[in-house]
């Protein structure tokens, strides 16, 4: 535990390129007290409005939180969504000059109706286009990408399916990256695996591994299993496969076989799991930005989740929080072996 926290002390001195789709969650909270009476569906009466950063905005949230430094790089649509994630990013004081604006794009945006009494979502509108961007659009990006390699430990790429990570934006990143000797570590979305040929460590949830593996989750025997076609396929250095109350697993190619580790989940309560995986991802790119051993990044990340499914919404984690379930951990481990 000592050596975790250890690492954690270095992550001001870290420096992490996150790239991949900016977007906009928005909440709209009221108060339902009748039926419409031109629709058999409830009335919504707003009473308070609030914005956040989601997708790859939101991992740069969980990065500032804890004191990385970031490079982000993305692009936006020339909206009020688009001002408003460049006015959300700016505010974490990263740098953001590699974020494009795409006039022609709409920015993404994720509204949600909430209900004050029932404290969960009624309904959900999204804004966005989500084609690939334009090749002149690919050339800026993957400008800002060569320029922020000289600086970054680590290049994290958050896809989330919505036309920035194109294949040729995720060639680039890959063989900018390991031209500098840094490490990529890519969410991976969708079917095809092999726009992720080149990556360091992928870490998809048992879902996205089942699509990456054109399978169907079933189990521990079937995670094994998909895990290794998906290394022998892409050959990373690492897959971390997220598994929600289950925790998290790590495979390493391992000589003639494949070295696996899983971590039991640390939640004590489950309020909502909106973010965990971009909470879980910060982390472990931190981690290995500040030099940690996978495994140990691989443990804080799987805390991390834990800790963030308690909260409401896309919630960061700081590094108090951390500290205190370590300790707490400890002092339980200690307890125990006195008995």
């Amino acid at each position: 535990m000592a050596s975790v926290l250890d690492y954690s002390g270095k992550f001001t001195n870290c420096h992490v390129a996150v790239i991949g789709d900016l977007m906009l969650d928005e909440y709209a909270w009221g108060h339902i007290e009748r039926i419409s009476p031109e629709a058999p569906v409830p009335i919504l009466n707003i009473v308070n409005q609030e914005c956040a950063l989601g997708g790859a905005g939101n991992v740069v949230r969980n990065l500032r939180a804890i004191g990385v430094n970031v490079t982000v790089l993305g692009v936006v649509g020339e909206d009020t969504g688009g001002f408003q994630i460049r006015r959300l990013i700016e505010s974490l004081e990263v740098d953001a000059v590699g974020i494009v604006c795409d006039p022609t794009r709409s920015s993404t945006r994720k509204i949600r109706l909430m209900s004050i009494e029932h404290g969960q979502q009624v309904f959900r509108m999204d804004q966005e286009s989500a084609r690939c961007v334009r090749p002149e659009i690919e050339d800026e990006l993957l400008s800002h990408v060569d320029r922020a390699t000289l600086h970054a430990n680590v290049v994290l790429c958050s896809d989330y399916s919505k036309g920035a990570l194109t294949r040729r934006v995720l060639n680039g990143v890959f063989e900018m990256s390991r031209k500098c000797g840094i490490p990529t570590l890519v969410g991976p979305k969708g079917f095809d695996a092999e726009r992720y040929r080149g990556a360091t460590v992928l870490m998809p949830n048992q879902r996205e591994l089942a699509q990456l593996t054109r399978t169907s989750v079933a189990g521990d025997p079937w995670l094994t299993s998909a895990a290794a076609k998906l290394i022998d396929n892409l050959s990373p250095r690492a897959l971390v496969v997220t598994r929600g109350k289950d925790g998290m697993s790590l495979f390493e190619a391992a000589g003639s076989g494949q070295k696996q580790l899983d971590i039991p989940t640390m939640a004590r309560s489950v309020y909502d799991v909106t973010g965990a995986g971009d909470t879980a991802i910060s982390m472990l790119a931190a981690m290995i930005a500040a030099g940690a051993s996978l495994e140990s990044a691989v443990y804080l990340a799987n805390l991390a989740a834990g800790i963030k499914v308690g909260k409401r919404g896309t919630s960061t984690v700081t590094i108090e929080e951390l500290k205190e379930h370590l300790w707490e951990e400890r002092r339980g481990i200690a307890c125990a072996a006195s008995r």
